[in-house]
């Protein structure tokens, strides 16, 4: 294990777990990007163990915190700046800690083949692999072997370290979303421990590893994700479940507003990301997330 300086912030260091081989790809994967996200913290540390007792080919470094300052605070962006990391990439050489963070982590991983960023999306969130796979068919295969449920065509929001990582430099990039993080930096052991076999399984298949790669259960494709927010004040109480495939018409949850009663229903075949718990909501919260399938 070394430790990566951030420039200017000798006491701001990332710790990145390094293994050699000789002869396979450059793999980088990555956690708490957002400090509180910590099932992908934890997939990341499972995944060491395991390389640890691996036969390595390929160059893998594994950095299971970028974010260090928003990690021990359990906060999502670092409190020395409140920057969201996963919006300013490349970063900068002379600006603010997160800033320095981001470029720190942009010049470590120019060489990389393939990057893997973990990230979290909610105690009520399900898991999903976001990547631009329309713009690749190496990224979908990519998305295939990791064999996450499902995955998400990205939005496309800029600066996001896979995205950007992907466009600008022609990596083979891609998130995977795991259920914890928010609030307070929850880890669902559970799809921990799926992620870093995933993971593992994943590094066989593209000869980083050594090992008989095992060919996961088939992946959905799903197009972009959509949020519906409350336009109403009321009470709100889930039907559906995150990770729920639904039918059109079918009842995602109730809102009741000044005794109207409001049925959210799916208008079409989707995967139902994330959905509120039950809860008196206010104008603006998030009621749920879905995502069409294709």
């Amino acid at each position: 294990m070394k430790k990566l300086i951030v420039p200017g912030t000798p006491v701001t260091a990332m710790e990145m777990f390094e293994f050699k081989g000789s002869s396979g790809p450059n793999v980088v994967i990555t956690g708490a990007v957002h400090g509180n996200e910590q099932t992908g913290v934890h997939a990341a540390r499972l995944l060491i163990k395991k390389l640890e007792e691996a036969e390595i080919l390929g160059h893998i470094k594994v950095i299971p915190v970028v974010n260090t300052t928003a990690y021990y605070h359990r906060q999502r962006v670092s409190p020395f700046d409140n920057i969201d990391m996963n919006r300013i990439f490349p970063g900068k050489e002379a600006g603010s800690l997160t800033l320095r963070t981001a470029y720190t982590l942009w010049q470590e991983t120019q060489d990389a083949e393939y990057i893997i960023d973990l990230h979290c999306c909610g105690t009520m969130g399900s898991t999903y692999t976001l990547a631009d796979y329309e713009g690749s068919s190496e990224i979908k295969d990519l998305c295939i072997a990791l064999g996450m449920p499902v995955v998400c065509q990205t939005g496309g929001t800029e600066g996001q370290f896979y995205l950007d990582s992907s466009r600008k430099r022609g990596q083979k990039a891609v998130i995977i979303e795991l259920p914890g993080g928010q609030p307070g930096g929850v880890i669902d052991m559970e799809w921990a421990g799926f992620c870093a076999d995933a993971l593992f399984n994943c590094l066989k298949y593209i000869k980083a590893v050594k090992g008989e790669y095992v060919e996961p259960a088939k992946t959905v494709f799903c197009g972009k994700i959509t949020r519906t927010t409350a336009e109403k004040e009321g009470l709100f109480e889930p039907v559906a479940k995150a990770g729920d495939f639904l039918n059109e018409g079918d009842v995602i949850g109730r809102l009741t507003c000044d005794g109207e009663v409001i049925i959210c229903t799916a208008r079409e075949r989707v995967r139902l990301v994330s959905v509120s718990p039950a809860k008196y909501i206010f104008v603006g919260e998030n009621l749920f997330g879905i995502m069409p399938v294709l």
